[in-house]
């Protein structure tokens, strides 16, 4: 089985649409996760996504796509997660990569971390990320 971690900065937006994305369209049993380089640091490991008022907007728009990821928390990345992982793909801004990420093999997606409160913007940044998402499956 395939396995995919999409990887973002704080596990709150972009990787955990890519994942519920990825895991949605995906028709060969392959399975994706995701996580975030910076969620420790921000005080959010293990919280859900729910908890967050300002994420309302990205939960909402994100169910015109068929997911629900109200209930996803936010997972910290660790260098184990990557162990028999098939391919790594990194949206974190280059400047929070820690640096031993940089040892292995990931694609970086330029997708920017988008203001929350702004429907427009989040409904962007989810078809962008979308057609990357179908791109990689393809």
């Amino acid at each position: 089985m395939k396995k995919v971690v999409f990887i973002c900065c704080g596990n709150m937006f972009r990787s955990q649409v890519a994942k519920g994305l990825y895991n949605k369209i995906q028709k060969d049993g392959s399975v994706a996760y995701s996580y975030g380089v910076h969620v420790i640091k921000q005080g959010h490991q293990g919280l859900k996504l729910s908890s967050f008022n300002v994420l309302n907007i990205l939960i909402n728009e994100s169910k015109k796509y068929g997911l629900n990821i109200s209930d996803e928390h936010c997972e910290q990345l660790k260098e184990e997660y990557l162990k028999d992982i098939d391919k790594i793909i990194v949206m974190a801004e280059r400047e929070f990569i820690p640096d031993w990420l940089k040892n292995y093999e990931y694609e970086y997606w330029d997708i920017p971390n988008p203001e929350v409160h702004v429907s427009e913007e989040v409904e962007e940044i989810i078809k962008l990320i979308r057609e990357k998402v179908l791109k990689l499956i393809k």
